[in-house]
């Protein structure tokens, strides 16, 4: 999946490097884009805010991901919902529930939606949608830069998605995933971002003992 989308955002920034002259600085789009495209992994703290017709739930995370697939993602809030946590090997998805003290595991069918609430999806999906936009805008005083993707598929309850990163220090700021009728269902508010940080061994490791 690296190299896919690595050779899909180097496509994008030929044109607008070769425009370059020399000793010319990359544009700030560039730059965000050449980030993107070397981006092995990531770790972060996020707070996940769920919007359904039932109402709001808004959880504190802990987040990891590499872009060959592997993810985990750790609940640290609220209390109810604290130590639980998700994690996908490459192959298998485990499901800890800390109240229970007990894992589900399973074989999971090959979907982009396991992974949608991860950057490296909304990286595909942003290279392949058509009429993606690029916009200036103001997010907590902060002078973003933000991108939007088409979610490919028949779920309308995901059909579009926005990323907003920070112009100065080109982490990501935001990410919000939209229904078909544009109303927001998922928004991660991310904070201590990490490109390509050094994983801890065993992070993505399904335990014999979580099955």
């Amino acid at each position: 999946m690296k190299k896919g989308i690595a050779m899909l955002l180097a496509c994008a920034l030929a044109f607008g490097l070769s425009a370059c002259g020399k000793g010319e600085q990359m544009s700030e789009m560039e730059a965000i884009q050449k980030q993107l495209a070397e981006m092995e992994g990531y770790s972060c703290t996020a707070e996940l805010t769920r919007t359904s017709n039932k109402g709001q739930n808004t959880y504190g995370t802990k987040q990891y991901y590499k872009s060959t697939g592997e993810y985990r993602m750790e609940l640290t809030s609220p209390e109810s919902a604290a130590g639980n946590y998700t994690v996908f090997d490459g192959q298998q998805v485990c499901q800890y529930n800390s109240r229970l003290g007990r894992s589900l595991v399973k074989d999971v069918p090959e979907s982009q939606h396991r992974n949608e609430l991860f950057l490296g999806q909304f990286v595909k999906n942003y290279m392949q949608s058509e009429g993606v936009t690029v916009e200036a805008a103001a997010l907590d005083e902060a002078k973003c830069a933000v991108l939007e993707a088409v979610i490919p598929g028949s779920d309308t309850s995901v059909s579009t998605e926005k990323l907003w990163v920070d112009r100065e220090t080109l982490l990501p700021v935001r990410f919000v995933i939209y229904d078909a009728e544009g109303e927001e269902r998922y928004r991660m508010d991310y904070s201590d971002f990490v490109f390509n940080p050094v994983f801890e061994e065993g992070l993505f490791v399904i335990e014999e003992s979580e099955g």
